[in-house]
């Protein structure tokens, strides 16, 4: 019997497409997709869920409505050969006004281009879900996308934060009164009562004492620095201190996992600012998703030297900038064994007992000019690749 947890990151490019699946003695797997890539991936994404016998999925979520995340998604929910229990994105007309959001769209600059891409692919998913009868949540903060398994909680963004980048991204002021309708009070009534909501919850789900985690959403109350496994690391290195990500790429949803405790982040393309927002215990990781395709714009020096991944994998191209040079380098020199799908393909990574993958053979990981960092007794994952 197996009850073991997989990661599957698909190889598409610069775009994003996770499958996260917890086996469970009991009742087997139970599955929940992160993201689509873009609309030109359906076909192979399709190809790859069926293949592997993918059809099912407990939640389907969308980390922001870019189309190198959403477009994609938009084809498979529509597509009958898949079923999905729940659903979840954000809504940015749930947040700002009609009236905003034309004068934010008008014109023909690429801030107002940007807005309208995201006004649409949003219109789009919505309507996708919507064919399939589900209600999407709004995954802010302390939401359960699963409460049962897999353990996947959503990390970032709190909506003061995302209230916060809506204002930088489309240069309107959002009205706190729009933090509590449209999709949020939709989600509300369809089904949030199943979320545990008491401290006995999260104790469950991180398996450890509440006086270790008083709470797992919370900003850092304290000097972020002072909370850094390896503070200083990176000091001299190329990873910008304060790197510059695209406002509305920190509207990404950001996941956490802790498995036979053992740490695992879901990022998207969210930025250092978007990942200095989620809470401090959330450090030494196990596994972690690089952010934006390996962008030297997402990760600073400090969110390297925090979370310092035993394994760090990127979903990127292979060009000049993704993944950045410096960024793996940084990673490596953090202690990460570093795996990308343009060197790859497919890459997949377990832990416990999961079914033997016909086809897979031990993944490369990426070479950097940092040296590893001698001082971590890591348990030991399992990273793959198809051929």
């Amino acid at each position: 019997m197996f009850n073991g947890f997989e990661i599957d990151m698909l190889s598409l490019g610069d775009a994003d497409c996770l499958v996260v699946t917890e086996w469970n003695s009991q009742y087997g797997p139970c599955r929940v997709l992160i993201d689509g890539g873009c609309s030109s991936d359906a076909g192979v994404i399709k190809d790859f869920l069926l293949g592997r016998g993918y059809n099912h999925f407990y939640a389907v979520l969308c980390t922001h409505a870019h189309d190198d995340h959403a477009s994609g998604l938009i084809e498979l929910v529509k597509d009958p050969a898949f079923t999905f229990t729940n659903a979840w994105m954000h809504d940015i007309n749930s947040h700002i006004s009609a009236y905003s959001l034309r004068s934010a769209s008008a014109g023909n600059s690429s801030q107002a281009e940007g807005v309208r891409q995201v006004i649409e692919t949003t219109k789009e998913l919505a309507g996708a879900f919507s064919s399939r009868g589900l209600v999407p949540r709004e995954p802010f903060a302390g939401e359960y996308i699963s409460t049962s398994w897999p353990h996947l909680v959503v990390l970032g963004p709190s909506r003061p934060f995302y209230k916060n980048v809506l204002a930088d991204f489309t240069k309107v002021d959002v009205p706190n009164s729009f933090l509590s309708s449209g999709l949020w009070a939709a989600g509300a009534q369809a089904g949030l009562a199943g979320k545990p909501a008491s401290l006995s919850s999260l104790e469950w789900l991180l398996s450890q004492p509440p006086a270790k985690y008083p709470s797992i959403f919370a900003p850092p109350t304290e000097n972020l620095s002072m909370q850094v496994p390896l503070a200083g690391l990176l000091g001299n290195s190329s990873v910008k201190e304060t790197p510059t990500t695209q406002p509305f790429n920190n509207t990404s949803v950001i996941l956490g996992s802790i498995f036979g405790g053992n740490r695992l982040l879901f990022t998207a393309d969210a930025g250092a600012d978007a990942l200095d927002d989620v809470a401090p215990e959330w450090k030494s990781l196990t596994w972690m998703q690089v952010p934006h395709h390996g962008s030297e714009g997402n990760l600073s020096q400090t969110n390297i030297e925090r979370f310092h991944p035993k394994n760090a994998y990127i979903s990127c191209c292979g060009d000049s900038s993704h993944p950045s040079r410096a960024i793996v380098s940084g990673l490596i020199k953090a202690g990460a064994q570093v795996f990308s799908t343009h060197q790859s393909g497919h890459l997949c990574f377990s832990l416990g007992n999961v079914p033997p993958r016909g086809g897979y053979s031990p993944a490369v990981p990426l070479k950097g000019t940092g040296n590893p960092e001698p001082v971590f007794n890591w348990l030991a994952g399992w990273a793959g690749t198809t051929r």
